[in-house]
């Protein structure tokens, strides 16, 4: 009997595409970090189903809100009780939690799936990017859910002019699932230099100067102040299609 869809924030198509990344593989994936599990129902559990399908492999998911965090911990308990050997949690923002992860295990170390689905700052899914990149294999798959939106604006076409990166964008939701595969361990000077200069006029867009600058208290007021679907609209970078939830 296959298992009920848990409540989350992937559609059934995008599942299917994580779904897939582990099950089709011709090596088993044995290490997947998952940066924003949210509550678990998403894209947590389809990677702990298929890992736990599999009979192989281990995920680890970063996740920085603590309510969140021990809500997600509960959800994974009670909707895939069989799958939780597969997981450890880790408590905390990226760009501490990733680097203290890595120097903890045993070298040498390669990662086969990095999802990035965190906070909707661009700048954190290059950071990320940057602290993981090393340690992704030729081969390794990297997935970014909300490639549509702002907190992907930044690292989907960065990763489009690496040309040792091959990538896609899987229009299968309004949100948008960025999937990569490495395919050579470092890019070309030329095109590094390509996506730094593009990285770089980005931090000076209007919108992302407003951001960085504006204090954090006035920020808070505006949103406050504002209908919550119009500023989580702003904050998501969403246009004026019907809003879905994102992870």
């Amino acid at each position: 009997m296959e298992p009920a869809i848990a409540d989350g924030q992937l559609n059934s198509a995008e599942r299917e595409l994580l779904t897939r990344a582990i099950l089709d593989e011709p090596v088993k994936p044995r290490v997947v970090i998952e940066i924003g599990t949210w509550l678990g129902g998403g894209s947590t559990v389809t990677f702990l189903r298929a890992l736990h399908k599999n009979g192989a492999g281990h995920l680890w998911g970063v996740e920085a809100n603590r309510s969140i965090y021990d809500r997600m911990i509960a959800n994974l308990t009670k909707l895939a009780p069989e799958a939780m050997e597969h997981f450890t949690p880790l408590f905390g923002f990226s760009d501490q939690v990733l680097p203290r992860w890595i120097a903890e295990q045993e070298k040498p170390f390669q990662i086969d799936i990095a999802f990035l689905d965190g906070g909707n700052n661009p700048s954190e899914q290059i950071s990320e990017f940057k602290i993981l990149d090393s340690y992704l294999p030729v081969g390794a798959q990297l997935f970014s859910h909300d490639a549509h939106l702002r907190k992907g604006k930044w690292l989907v076409p960065f990763l489009a002019r690496l040309d040792n990166w091959e990538m896609q964008v899987h229009d299968v939701s309004l949100e948008g699932l960025m999937a990569a595969r490495k395919k050579a361990a470092q890019p070309s000077p030329a095109s590094l230099r390509v996506a730094h200069a593009h990285l770089a006029k980005m931090h000076w867009e209007p919108i992302e100067i407003a951001a960085r600058f504006s204090p954090r208290g006035m920020k808070g007021f505006l949103f406050s102040i504002m209908p919550r679907r119009f500023a989580r609209r702003i904050a998501d970078g969403r246009d004026g299609r019907e809003d879905t939830p994102s992870e």
